[in-house]
């Protein structure tokens, strides 16, 4: 489901606002993709939340997901099984 254009007219928006009052009463999720600085994180207003990037909304519906494994989060459980190193940045020395 994608939110109307601001000029959308009054008929797209009673649909779009149909739909999300079906969906807050099944208790679904809510995640809307728009345009975002991207600085911006995710924000929830009115029981909608909004992200700027798909994997942004990707994650955050992960994090909301029940994890298989005991772990907090299907994201939880994402985040366990990646490996490797992280390094930090180093100053570099001239010369």
């Amino acid at each position: 489901m994608s939110e109307p254009a601001s000029d959308a007219p009054a008929e797209e928006w009673a649909e779009y606002r149909r739909q999300v009052d079906e969906a807050r009463a099944r208790g679904d999720f809510h995640i809307l993709l728009v345009p975002m600085k991207p600085t911006a994180s995710p924000r929830t207003e009115k029981g909608v939340t909004y992200c700027g990037t798909e994997l942004d909304a990707l994650a955050l519906e992960a994090s909301m997901l029940p994890s298989k494994l005991g772990n907090r989060s299907a994201l939880g459980e994402v985040m366990k099984s990646l490996s490797g190193t992280v390094f930090g940045p180093v100053a570099r020395s001239e010369g």
